[in-house]
């Protein structure tokens, strides 16, 4: 067991112990206790079924709580103090293949690779962009596992044509851009507004290669899947809906955007929310090539994911439910 394992085992135990109890106060018929692990607008969805509505009109009485880390929230599922939570894909992938079994993908909220690499404007092309400093949190992380997908479409190698700088928080790009510790960073919105606000440039716009990556996914437990599937059921067309809302209703979603992220500025909240909308999963459906990239990354350390296919992975019976009841075509008519 590596390190990484070990960490989740222990997390675990804590969870478990220290506050499993939760759960058992409120009737299991009903209830759900749902976390998300950072404030983006990419997780609102989760954030407008609370406020919105959606839960309690899907007769669920749902607690959502925030876990600021993939391994922690990984955990909290692991430990049963959770039931589902929206997540970034690698994160529970890397638990699974790590012996993690417990563990089930429901849904997937978002499917491809939406940031941009940014940087200094006297970089002309991505290939100028050898043997430059990129800025990325750190290693193993989202924007690594990006600027790999993206960057090798160009024959650039991360590892050997560039020099990564690690500067531990994905919101530092900015800073480490006009401080002149890096040429060039991957940034997510809102951050590539911030660079560009900045007269800084993009210098390849990741999201129009259009990438299946399991950029956030619906999060489960196999025993909770089989003890709760009614309101698992329930819960994914209540998130559904709120994909809708997300989609459709700018305003209501940038109200709550707001007081989820305290971010007030209009036209920041407005880019925010248009640039995931363009990789937002109408109907949950996981995509297999999505996990694939994910696996091929988490195989350069973990032998074991070469044996492994996607649907190892997943469940897809509550976005089966979505389509072959009518509920999607409900909400989106002939727009899916």
């Amino acid at each position: 067991m590596n390190g990484f394992d070990k960490l989740l085992v222990l997390i675990g135990v804590v969870f478990a112990t220290g506050v499993g109890s939760a759960n058992n106060s409120v009737a299991q018929s009903s209830s759900l206790t749902a976390f998300y692990t950072a404030p983006v607008a990419s997780m609102a969805p989760m954030w407008i079924a609370k406020e919105v509505g959606f839960f309690k009109k899907n007769g669920l009485d749902v607690k959502l709580v925030f876990i600021a880390s993939g391994p922690v929230g990984t955990a909290s599922v692991l430990g049963s103090e959770t039931d589902v939570g929206i997540i970034g894909g690698f994160a529970p992938l890397r638990a699974m293949v790590g012996g993690a079994k417990g563990l089930v993908i429901i849904g997937q909220s978002k499917n491809r690779i939406t940031s941009k690499i940014v940087g200094k404007k006297d970089i002309a092309s991505v290939q100028d962009l050898k043997g430059k400093r990129l800025g990325i949190d750190r290693i193993g992380s989202n924007p690594d596992m990006f600027a790999q997908a993206a960057l090798s479409r160009f024959k650039i190698d991360t590892f050997k044509d560039l020099q990564y700088v690690q500067l531990g928080d994905v919101g530092k790009v900015v800073a480490a851009l006009k401080a002149g510790a890096i040429d060039a960073g991957i940034a997510g919105a809102p951050h590539d507004l911030f660079a560009q606000r900045l007269d800084f440039k993009v210098i390849l716009d990741i999201d129009l290669l259009k990438i299946p990556f399991a950029a956030t996914v619906l999060m489960s437990g196999r025993d909770t899947v089989s003890r709760k599937q009614p309101e698992l059921t329930r819960f994914t067309r209540a998130y559904a809906e709120a994909i809708h809302y997300f989609l459709t209703n700018p305003e209501g979603t940038a109200k709550v955007v707001t007081k989820y992220t305290q971010i007030t500025d209009r036209e920041v909240l407005a880019y925010s929310i248009n640039s995931e909308a363009t990789a937002m999963e109408k109907t949950l459906q996981v995509d297999p090539k999505g996990l694939e990239l994910i696996l091929e990354f988490i195989g350069k350390t973990v032998p074991q994911a070469a044996s492994t296919k996607p649907e190892d992975f997943y469940d897809p019976r509550f976005f089966n439910d979505l389509r072959e009841s009518g509920f999607l075509k409900k909400l989106w008519g002939d727009k899916l």
